[in-house]
């Protein structure tokens, strides 16, 4: 099948389902349903927090918030294209101004320095040029220890992370990786973390060298079985993820059950 590069969650997606992965990055077939309002909402959250953290705290994160909804901050830039907010769900209006105080209040724990949406375009084999991409939401380097903070909007429950689970994340491990490769950053001396908007929770962990190369073999394997993989045999894995497919409407396979 196709593959411009791989992410941790273009991969999740092939391990999940290969004919969600065919549809979507292989056909790039558009979806028949409109874009998962958590998606655009997760935009307008991640946007809110970079713009804050960019000003140094100058300009107040309610203006920045005002802004944002009121389509004068763009959220994303699609093939040249500026993305605005679009019109939020009540759930998420209601849920919006706990989120945005939660991210004052971790922004103004942890300070203003380093970057966010740190963007990476890595190898993972050179010289082969089988590109991981991906953004790390905050970045911080502090007395030499390196701290990766992503931002989650997940409710509690059974879909979050926890102090143990969190140790198996492949897209924190993925993160580790890149900075212990691409900063030549020893594994002891980075620090990752999950922070739960919803309820000012912070979920933290540490790699060790093993389990951050292991992240790179993984998405390496899932790369090579990508391209390698014959279109015409790919199987769809009907299960209860399939409820949130954005393509189970012409989905053969879950229509067939």
């Amino acid at each position: 099948m196709n593959i411009e590069h791989i992410s941790v969650s273009r991969g999740l997606t092939y391990d999940k389902c290969q004919h969600e992965y065919k549809l979507k990055y292989h056909l790039k077939l558009k979806s028949p349903d409109p874009e998962k309002p958590w998606f655009k909402y997760g935009k307008v959250i991640h946007t809110i927090a970079e713009k804050y953290v960019e000003g140094k705290g100058e300009i107040p994160i309610l203006e920045i918030t005002k802004d944002v909804l009121n389509k004068k901050i763009p959220i994303e830039k699609n093939f040249d294209k500026l993305v605005y907010c679009p019109d939020l769900l009540p759930s998420y209006k209601q849920r919006l101004p706990i989120h945005v105080k939660n991210v004052e209040k971790i922004t103004k724990n942890l300070g203003f320095e380093g970057r966010t949406e740190y963007e990476f375009n890595y190898d993972l084999d050179p010289p082969n040029k089988k590109i991981l991409k991906g953004f790390i939401d905050r970045l911080i380097v502090r007395d030499g220890i390196w701290i990766i903070i992503d931002y989650k909007t997940t409710k509690p429950g059974k879909w979050r992370k926890n102090i143990e689970s969190i140790k198996h994340d492949l897209q924190l491990r993925t993160y580790a990786k890149i900075i212990n490769k691409e900063f030549k950053v020893d594994p002891k001396n980075i620090k990752a973390a999950l922070y739960y908007l919803e309820d000012n929770q912070f979920v933290p962990t540490s790699f060790t060298q093993e389990s951050i190369d292991s992240a790179e073999r993984e998405l390496l394997e899932l790369y090579n079985k990508i391209q390698d993989q014959d279109p015409l045999t790919v199987i769809g894995n009907v299960g209860e993820h399939c409820g949130l497919c954005d393509y189970k409407k012409v989905c053969s396979f879950y229509n067939m059950v």
